[in-house]
C-alpha cells in the first residue's frame, strides 16, 4: 500500500470510528511492538512523519473490544467474573495508551493474557488507569488491516538490507 493510499484509507476509517487500534513495529529494537489508540487524522500524519524509515504501521479496521474503562476493584471483579474460561483463544490484549501517551513516552504500555489469573494480575497492576481489553487481533490479516512500511525520503519502503 502506498503512503497516500494508506493515509486516505485510515482517514476514512477514522471518520467512521471514534478511535482505531494501531500497531507500530520498529525493526532492530528489543521492544519492537507498540499498541495504542489513534483518534484523528492529525495524529496519523504526525505518526508517519515522525517514524523512522521502514517502521511498520498497522491499523486495524475492526477490533473486538470486550471491556473498556477505569480499572477499579469493582472493574476487576466484574471483568474476571465474566471470563469463565480458563484460557483465552485468541489471547486478550490489554491496551493502556492513546497516541498522545505513546508520543510522550516514546513507547506504549500493553499486555497480553492467556487466562483469568493473568488477567487479574495485569488489571491489579493497572489500578486507576484507563484500559481497553480486546481479543488480540491478527496483524497479518490483510482483510482487517491497513499496513504501511514508512518510506524513505525517496518514497521507497524497506530499501536494500533494512533488517
Amino acid at each position: 500500500m502506498t503512503k497516500s493510499d494508506f493515509i486516505k484509507s485510515v482517514t476514512e476509517l477514522l471518520k467512521d470510528n471514534v478511535k482505531v487500534l494501531v500497531l507500530v513495529r520498529i525493526p532492530n529494537s528489543g521492544n519492537n511492538r507498540n499498541y495504542f489508540f489513534m483518534e484523528n487524522s492529525n495524529e496519523l500524519e504526525r505518526l508517519i512523519n515522525e517514524s523512522n524509515e521502514s517502521d511498520s504501521i498497522t491499523v486495524f479496521k475492526e477490533i473486538n473490544e470486550l471491556n473498556t474503562g477505569l480499572v477499579t476493584e469493582d472493574f476487576i471483579r466484574i471483568v474476571t467474573e465474566s471470563q469463565v474460561e480458563n484460557s483465552f483463544d485468541p489471547e486478550l490484549l490489554i491496551v493502556n495508551n492513546n497516541y498522545r501517551e505513546y508520543k510522550k513516552n516514546g513507547s506504549s504500555e500493553w499486555n497480553t493474557v492467556e487466562n483469568v489469573n493473568e488477567l487479574k494480575e495485569v488489571l491489579t497492576d493497572t489500578i486507576d488507569e484507563k484500559i481497553s481489553i480486546i481479543s488480540e487481533p491478527d496483524f497479518c490479516d490483510e482483510q482487517n488491516t491497513f499496513h504501511l512500511y514508512v518510506p524513505n525520503k525517496y518514497g521507497i519502503s524497506k530499501p536494500g538490507a533494512t533488517y
